[in-house]
């Protein structure tokens, strides 16, 4: 399917079923981490960058398959509303939640930098969700244009921050805050106080504290180490923070898919074999010798990072 992508094994919210509302790499940001490498159109201007119509015209077809108990289709934990970009970009959001919340009662999530959220068109457009994952990398304006890069309109944390809190009162669900730290760029000890302070102010339900898992846009963008990072988990008080490590998944290998389920799935982010193996529960034998093909025929690619083994498409590759 064009929009729909998964169910795969998310670290921060299990099953998870994609929507992707925007084409890469349209977003308000380009963060120096984003996995799905630089952004090429850097905007804040709302549209209807993919078709509602189409996207749940697939949300239609997939939940008809899954109803029909269709060979090799799970039911997903949850349903996430994210995108190659930012996802509040898409004017037609509301849409898709709406008719999400009226076709099914698997919580819908809306995963999202948070930049928009000042606007409370935006804010409104997000209401009828389960759960919202907003991101705040940092308050500082020089840490915040660094590991950002932010969209002109939204060059200013403090307006994010304000968006943030506006948000978390008038939302009737669970907010989650990410945050995702990069070494030597967002970690200092006045980057810290500044999250902590602005944390208190959000009250979110919770903190995922984050780091550069996967190859980022930009080669030095590093992770912090396990020990500094539940170090600064210690400092937000009562707010509950769960450190986001490298997820490990429960599989029960079904037999192979084809490697376009395996190229699809690396077109929206690099992942190890691991990340492969759980997401489509296959065997690690079976996806090995199925990246092996893909990476021969120059479809994709191996990356190391942080000492781990990533694929990831390569630019020319098609789908």
């Amino acid at each position: 399917m064009k929009y729909l992508f998964g169910p795969v094994n998310s670290r921060r919210l299990g099953l998870s079923l994609g929507v992707d509302l925007v084409p890469a790499k349209i977003c308000s940001f380009d963060c120096i981490y984003c996995e799905l490498g630089p952004t090429t159109t850097l905007t804040v201007r709302r549209g209807e960058y993919s078709s509602t119509g189409a996207i749940i015209g697939e949300l239609e077809e997939y939940f008809t398959d899954l109803e029909s108990g269709r060979s090799g289709l799970v039911t997903p934990q949850v349903i996430t509303l994210t995108a190659s970009g930012e996802p509040t970009l898409h004017s037609g959001i509301a849409r898709v939640i709406a008719y999400l919340k009226g076709r099914t009662e698997i919580p819908v999530v809306v995963l999202t930098n948070g930049s928009l959220l000042d606007d409370p068109q935006v804010r409104l457009d997000l209401l009828g969700a389960d759960i919202v994952v907003p991101s705040l990398d940092a308050v500082l304006p020089e840490s915040f244009a660094q590991v950002n890069k932010p969209a002109g309109v939204c060059g200013d944390p403090q307006r994010l921050v304000d968006g943030l809190v506006a948000f978390t009162e008038e939302f009737g669900g669970s907010v989650w805050l990410e945050i995702l730290l990069v070494e030597g760029i967002n970690d200092s000890e006045a980057d810290i106080v500044a999250l902590v302070e602005a944390a208190v102010r959000i009250r979110p339900e919770k903190i995922q504290l984050n780091t550069v898992v996967r190859p980022p846009a930009l080669v030095s963008a590093r992770p912090l180490a396990a020990a500094r990072l539940q170090e600064i988990a210690d400092r937000f008080g009562d707010i509950p923070v769960e450190v986001v490590g490298n997820f490990v998944g429960q599989g029960n290998p079904v037999g192979e898919r084809t490697a376009e389920e395996i190229r699809a799935m690396l077109q929206r982010r690099p992942c190890t074999l691991e990340d492969v193996s759980q997401a489509l529960r296959l065997t690690e034998e079976n996806v090995a010798r199925l990246l092996g093909e893909l990476v021969g025929a120059g479809k994709i690619r191996e990356t190391i990072h942080d000492g781990r083994r990533y694929y990831q498409i390569n630019k020319s590759g098609k789908i």
